[in-house]
């Protein structure tokens, strides 16, 4: 239908080609992705042609408008597939108004690759979580068609080293995480070029504690690496101390009986005098290993500060949601 429709929109009257741009617009809010596909490859060619003013500004606002539709389109489509989709209200008057903030794709996603097409319609939605072994190369191709991505996170997926090089110039991501996925040092290569990229975080994989220190020498960029275990706690630096603020529920920590204001001395024989130093201990650890912590513990009622505890917390691998929203310089 759509090469039949060129002719009354370049030739046509003013009424034929309203109605023509109509069935354009309606055609690409089909539910065939090869007919949303041809529909907006059409719009694009007739916005940047030149030859016809009036018609290129009306098929760019009708391709803005198409745009729009099929962003929440998409969203509600990929949801329904299983993607876990994170919204934030924008008033809390208003409950309709809000805003995705993410986009999950994992084990329950039903979906297959090439329902990721819908990807490159959805606008305004910053991070893309990929996880689980489903996910392969043309995947990650299919993620980075999403026009305004800045955060792109790869969670026990199942790619190769070349994966990576789709994101190469891509003019927008500015975060790039890959955890405990079997890349190697050359994978980090394509990233030298992202113009926007300012952290990488790689936790658990197979890149070489060598390969990250010459990429970050190379980029200057900030890098978060670490041999992937997990020890789930938050703290901070307070007159010499490892000061802990924050245990996450279920976490080694939470196990092994960690409570916020404990002060962390020792980890596995080594001092600890701050929040950085033990997370410096805790990045070449594997997940799996069990190490002694000296903790103090404040004392409300007594003579005494302080009492000394030992104990023994055994790291886990990064799940996904705490390796994403894992920031510098938490470990």
């Amino acid at each position: 239908m759509l090469p039949s429709l060129r002719p009354v929109l370049t030739k046509g009257t003013l009424e034929a080609t309203s109605r023509a741009l109509y069935v354009v617009r309606q055609l690409g809010l089909a539910t065939n992705l090869d007919a949303q596909d041809d529909a907006g490859q059409l719009l694009n060619e007739l916005a940047e042609q030149t030859e016809v003013p009036a018609l290129a500004r009306r098929a760019a606002a009708t391709l803005a408008d198409l745009t729009l539709q099929r962003s929440s389109q998409a969203v509600a489509a990929l949801e329904e597939l299983g993607a876990k989709i994170s919204r934030s209200q924008l008033d809390v008057n208003n409950p309709l108004d809000e805003r995705v903030d993410a986009i999950e794709i994992g084990e329950k996603f039903t979906g297959d690759e090439s329902d990721l097409r819908r990807l490159k319609w959805i606008v305004e939605v910053r991070m893309l979580l990929l996880c689980d072994q489903q996910v392969t190369d043309e995947w990650v191709q299919r993620a980075v068609a999403m026009p305004g991505l800045e955060e792109l996170h790869l969670h026990r997926v199942k790619i190769s080293d070349d994966s990576l090089t789709v994101l190469k110039d891509h003019p927008s991501l500015r975060t790039v995480g890959v955890y405990h996925t079997p890349i190697h040092d050359a994978s980090l290569q394509p990233l030298l070029k992202l113009p926007l990229l300012s952290f990488v975080k790689l936790y658990g994989t197979q890149v070489s504690k060598e390969g990250a220190e010459q990429f970050k020498a190379l980029s200057g960029l900030a890098v978060d690496f670490r041999r992937g275990a997990f020890m789930g706690v938050g703290g901070q630096e307070i007159e010499g101390r490892c000061l802990i603020t924050t245990v996450h529920r279920g976490s080694p920590a939470d196990k092994a009986g960690i409570l916020p204001h404990d002060t962390i001395v020792r980890f596995g024989g080594a001092d600890v005098k701050s929040f950085g130093k033990l997370t410096d201990l805790i990045a070449p650890r594997e997940p799996g290993e069990e190490v002694e912590l000296e903790i103090l513990r404040p004392v409300l009622d007594g003579q005494i500060p302080y009492r000394t505890i030992t104990t023994k917390v055994t790291l886990a691998s990064w799940e996904a949601d705490t390796a994403v929203q894992n920031a510098r310089p938490n470990r």
